[in-house]
């Protein structure tokens, strides 16, 4: 969810007062902690600016092909924002109420939820591997408007030959 649907990178700017050039590097130590001080800034992260047309094809895969649509979602690597878990959910259902929120619990983990032919949308690299690896079909938002693009058209390829195949039965 956050890097596809809910901006991470915007809210922790407005905590430690500047933006990461590089979505996968890590604040510093002293930075880190002015995030994990925030214990809930998971429940007020701003929506990403095309969030919605993601949303909206991701659904055309449940309303349409009948498959199940969820956030597979991450805390925080040590546990160390206790609300993560809460305020994801409460986020979700904010924004998103006909979409249940399930973890990984942690990021390197999600790929044990893949079952062979499930897609999974995220901004991880390794995530994406991983889902790949497990016989899925990872599609990775990049950062960025023109990476967040490619990524929505990505969907919408995939979607349409979803479509085509049921259309053809």
């Amino acid at each position: 969810m956050d890097g596809v649907v809910a901006d991470w990178m915007k809210g922790a700017a407005e905590i430690v007062g500047y933006e990461m050039s590089d979505p996968q590097a890590y604040y510093p130590p002293e930075d880190w902690e002015k995030v994990r001080q925030n214990q809930r800034m998971f429940r007020h992260l701003p929506k990403m600016l095309r969030a919605d047309e993601m949303v909206a094809l991701a659904r055309k895969f449940r309303d349409d092909c009948g498959w199940q649509l969820l956030f597979l979602t991450a805390i925080p690597h040590y546990n160390d924002i206790h609300w993560a878990f809460w305020d994801k959910i409460w986020w979700c259902q904010e924004y998103y109420p006909d979409i249940p929120v399930h973890f990984g619990p942690y990021s390197g983990d999600k790929w044990k939820h893949c079952v062979a032919g499930d897609i999974l949308i995220d901004d991880r690299p390794s995530n994406i591997e991983e889902w790949n690896n497990a016989g899925g079909r990872g599609i990775e938002v990049k950062f960025g408007d023109a990476g967040y693009a490619h990524a929505l058209e990505e969907v919408a390829q995939v979607l349409y030959i979803e479509q085509l195949k049921i259309r053809k039965y």
